[in-house]
């Protein structure tokens, strides 16, 4: 395990880097805030195979980007800080543009009627962003939570997660591509799944 850097607490607050662990396969890692966060984390209801998050595998790679976490007052604020010129996509349902950088979602599903540009949340949650750097690599951040959870894009080349704690963050890549992204996505999800996260990604547009 990496060293987890410096950590601050107060009554109310706790940040610090999140400690990780490889998992499934080669470039899929998963985060957390502290072990003691790891262990009280709900079943995965994303994972086709919920042990296969559970169970760490043998790796001798470190994760090239590693997310910031802090919990005020019971919520887990995560931050990733991606090279400037980063784009975002995917977010779940939601109406709009395909691509979502500069867009706050919240998953939290709503009866849409007369849905627009505006509307933030139609009728699935799918708490993941598909990162494109600017070399051409793509990187996939999945935020492994059923509850409320606010995906920010707003702030330049950062993804943030809000949501009740404690989650685990699910990384896969960086890769060549977003398929090679997908892919392994799929190696966790489920070709179901998979399928579905592919419409939402390349097809939301309204």
């Amino acid at each position: 395990m990496a060293d987890q850097g410096e950590k601050s607490n107060t009554s109310d607050v706790t940040s610090s880097y999140m400690i990780y662990q490889p998992i499934l396969e080669d470039g899929i890692f998963r985060f957390d805030c502290s072990a003691n966060d790891r262990d009280a984390a709900y079943p995965s209801l994303s994972f086709i195979n919920s042990k296969d998050r559970e169970t760490p595998i043998m790796g001798h790679k470190v994760p090239l980007y590693r997310p910031t976490f802090e919990c005020l007052f019971g919520q887990q604020i995560v931050k990733f800080e991606l090279p400037a010129g980063t784009s975002f996509y995917g977010s779940g349902e939601v109406s709009g543009q395909l691509e979502r950088t500069g867009k706050r979602i919240f998953t939290w599903n709503t009866i849409a009627w007369g849905f627009g540009p505006e509307t933030t949340s139609l009728y699935q949650s799918h708490p993941w962003v598909l990162a494109i750097l600017p070399n051409g690599e793509a990187l996939g951040v999945l935020a492994d939570t059923t509850r409320r959870c606010e995906i920010d894009l707003r702030k330049e080349s950062r993804i943030q997660f809000v949501a009740p704690s404690p989650y685990p963050v699910i990384t896969f890549g960086p890769f060549s591509s977003p398929t090679a992204v997908l892919i392994s996505l799929s190696h966790a999800i489920g070709e179901e799944s998979y399928n579905r996260e592919v419409y939402l990604v390349f097809m939301s547009f309204t």
